[in-house]
């Protein structure tokens, strides 16, 4: 019995993750049919002078990001970085503040320039 257990705990567990780490396509598709969502952009300034997902805002992750959430409402969260790392941290610092809607790009940008979709 414990071994039927602990396989739903990892099956349920895992499901979960499939759920908010979206490939390009889908993260796009998502967050076009999710009204009054974010769309964040992590990367430093540097990173994102180089190009952007159309209406991306700006928070950098940083040793303070958690202080600068208290200017982003509550509403669903789109979120990259460059290559997902970032995202995935700044993701798991959301949710400690009681944000529930985060959706992470997969591979982040790099991932979203690989796949043909467009920056700005």
């Amino acid at each position: 019995m414990k071994k039927w257990f602990v396989f739903l705990l990892v099956f349920a567990c895992s499901g979960k993750q499939s759920e908010t780490v979206l490939a390009p396509q889908d993260f796009e598709a998502k967050y076009r049919a999710t009204e009054n969502a974010i769309l964040l952009d992590v990367r430093t300034p540097e990173e994102v002078a180089s190009g952007k997902i159309a209406n991306a805002q700006n928070i950098v992750w940083d040793d303070s990001f958690a202080d600068k959430l208290s200017t982003l409402e509550h509403k669903p969260i789109f979120i990259y970085c460059g290559s997902g790392i970032r995202s995935a941290k700044a993701a798991a610092v959301l949710k400690e503040k009681g944000y529930t809607d985060i959706y992470q790009l997969d591979g982040g940008l790099k991932s979203w320039k690989s796949a043909g979709m467009p920056v700005e």
